[in-house]
C-alpha cells in the first residue's frame, strides 16, 4: 500500500511540473525583457548641423567672360561687403567659439553655467530672473549693462521667458526687443542667439505654464529674430522632447529643468548649431554624438541631480503688472528648497 502512494504521489508530482512549467518560463522570459528595456533607456541625442553649402550659394567653375573694364585697375580699392544674414547657414564649432561668448538666462542658463563645459564663456545668469526686471538687476554685483560694458563679446545667447510665459505674449516680446536694443548698444557687432524655452513635461503643466504656451512664446520670438540683423533663433527642444512635445520625463526630476548629467549634452547642441557665414568646409558623414550614460556616469553626477532636484523658476502672473513699465516680483528663490515664497499659483518646482 505504502508503494502505491508513493507512485501516486510521484506520478502527481510530475504532473505539476509539467503543468506550471509554461507559467514559470513566462515569468522568466518577461523579467528578461524587463531589464534589456532598461538598459535601452532613451538618451538624449545631438545630431550635427548640416555644413554642406545650399545648391544656390555653391561656386560656379564656369570663368566670367572678361571685359575692358575689368583690367582696367580702380582707382579705390573697393570696400569689403559685410556678411548678410541670408548668407549663413548652422555649423559646428569646438568650444573655443565660446571664449568670447555671454549667456544670459535663468536658471536653465545657470545650470548650462554650473554643470556644462563652456568654462570659458562669460555668464549673466540667476534663478528666476526675467525679462521685465533685466535691467535694473544685479548678478554678481553687476547690472546687464555693466556686464555688457565690460569686454568685446563675438556672441551673447539670451535664454528668458519662462517666467513670462503666463503673461501678455506682446508684452514680453516688448521687453526682449527693449533688451535687444540694450545688446546692441553695448555690442553692435556680436551674433545674438535668441533660444527657444525649454518645454516642461507633461505632468508638470498648469493652468497657466503649459507647452502650447511656451510654444506661443517660441514663435513669436523666432519672429523677433527674423526682424532683426545679426539675430538667431535656435530651440533645444528637439533634443529633449518626447513624442507629444514635452519635456521626457526621464530626463529631468521636477519636470522643468534637465538632469546635471544633461547639461553636458547642452553643451555638445550649443557647438553644433553655431552661425557660419560663407561657404561651408567640405562635407563630411553626419554623425551623431549620442551622451551615453553608464553607472559609473550616473554615480558621479549625483550630487549635481540632487541640486537641480529642487531647483526652478518663480511663475509671475501678469495680473502683478502695475501698468507703468515695471513688474512686481516677490518670489524668492530658497536654494535647498523647492518652494518659493509668495508664488500665486502654489508651483513647487
Amino acid at each position: 500500500m505504502n508503494k502505491y502512494r508513493q507512485c501516486m504521489y510521484t506520478v502527481i508530482l510530475i504532473l505539476t511540473c509539467l503543468v506550471a512549467s509554461p507559467f514559470i518560463f513566462k515569468q522568466i522570459w518577461d523579467t528578461s525583457s524587463a531589464k534589456k528595456n532598461k538598459a535601452d533607456k532613451k538618451e538624449p541625442k545631438v545630431i550635427a548641423a548640416e555644413t554642406t553649402v545650399p545648391e544656390s550659394e555653391q561656386p560656379t567653375t564656369e570663368a566670367p567672360e572678361s571685359t575692358e573694364a575689368e583690367e582696367k585697375p580702380t582707382e579705390e580699392p573697393a570696400t569689403k561687403a559685410e556678411p548678410e544674414k541670408s548668407d549663413f547657414h548652422f555649423g559646428t564649432s569646438d568650444a573655443s567659439y565660446f571664449d568670447d561668448a555671454l549667456f544670459i538666462g535663468d536658471s536653465r542658463t545657470v545650470g548650462i553655467k554650473e554643470y556644462g563645459y563652456l568654462k570659458n564663456a562669460d555668464y549673466f545668469c540667476s534663478v528666476g530672473l526675467s525679462a521685465y526686471k533685466i535691467a535694473n538687476e544685479y548678478v554678481d554685483g553687476s547690472t546687464i549693462s555693466d556686464k555688457l560694458s565690460s569686454k568685446e563679446y563675438g556672441k551673447i545667447y539670451v535664454m528668458l521667458g519662462i517666467n513670462e510665459v503666463a503673461n501678455d505674449t506682446e508684452y514680453t516680446i516688448s521687453a526682449f526687443r527693449s533688451l535687444l536694443e540694450t545688446i546692441r548698444e553695448y555690442q553692435p557687432d556680436a551674433v545674438i542667439y535668441l533660444e527657444g524655452n525649454l518645454h516642461v513635461t507633461a505632468a508638470a503643466q498648469t493652468e497657466n505654464i503649459t507647452n502650447e504656451g511656451i510654444d506661443a512664446l517660441n514663435f513669436k520670438l523666432s519672429e523677433l529674430a527674423d526682424d532683426n540683423e545679426n539675430v538667431y533663433f535656435i530651440n533645444i527642444n528637439e533634443v529633449f522632447d518626447d513624442e507629444t512635445g514635452s519635456l521626457t520625463p526621464e530626463f529631468t526630476s521636477d519636470g522643468i529643468h534637465v538632469l546635471g548629467k544633461y547639461y553636458e549634452t547642452w553643451c555638445d547642441w550649443f557647438c553644433a548649431n553655431t552661425v557660419i557665414y560663407g561657404d561651408a568646409p567640405e562635407a563630411e558623414t553626419t554623425t551623431e554624438t549620442v551622451t551615453d550614460t553608464t553607472e559609473a556616469e550616473s554615480e558621479e553626477y549625483a550630487e549635481e541631480e540632487q541640486y537641480y532636484d529642487n531647483s526652478g523658476d518663480t511663475y509671475e502672473s501678469y495680473d502683478n503688472y502695475s501698468g507703468d513699465g515695471s513688474y512686481s516680483d516677490d518670489g524668492s528663490y530658497y536654494g535647498e528648497s523647492d518652494s518659493y515664497n509668495n508664488d500665486p499659483y502654489n508651483n513647487e518646482y
